[in-house]
């Protein structure tokens, strides 16, 4: 009998952006006595993923690297069209590959709890929109808040609760 996935406690809301993030160095104590890689890696690399959705305090995007749960990040997200980027630091919660392909590369798609978004702990600024009647928080009004005033401004939103 298959186990019933627990609800989400926020929605999601789907983005397609840049993402770059490092996994933060943590130490551990483990010794391994063979030479693993003659090339070491540098610990600090950046990798390069793409957003799939966002919520009131997460992210999940693909990328070529495999996570562990528990790894903190630091990451970088790159709207479309801004100058700007939106720092973010983070937990990875799960992370799974994704459908094999012949000829691609190996991806997975990572799911990371946001605990910071530049500089600000999210958990502090959750809170219930009142007019739109819908859980936010500073990382969606940073990632999707521009998004939205355009919207309404070319009346593609409505400033009415949808009545679904």
């Amino acid at each position: 009998m298959a186990t019933r996935q627990p609800e989400r406690q926020y929605p999601r809301f789907d983005s397609s952006a840049k993402v770059s993030f490092k996994v933060s160095y943590q130490f551990r104590t483990d010794v391994n006595f063979k030479i693993a890689d003659p090339k070491p890696k540098d610990p600090n690399s950046s990798f390069i993923g793409f957003s799939q959705n966002i919520s009131v305090n997460g992210l999940c995007f693909e990328s070529p690297k495999e996570l562990t749960p528990g790894d903190k990040l630091w990451i970088e997200l790159h709207l479309p069209k801004q100058t700007h980027m939106i720092a973010m630091e983070g937990e990875v919660r799960w992370c799974r590959l994704m459908a094999v392909t012949a000829n691609a590369p190996k991806q997975f798609l990572s799911g990371v709890l946001i605990t910071k978004v530049n500089g600000k702990p999210v958990q502090d600024t959750i809170y219930q929109d009142e007019q739109y009647h819908v859980a936010w928080s500073q990382l969606l009004n940073d990632v999707l808040g521009e998004f939205a005033r355009i919207c309404r401004e070319k009346n593609l939103l409505s400033d009415q609760p949808s009545q679904e």
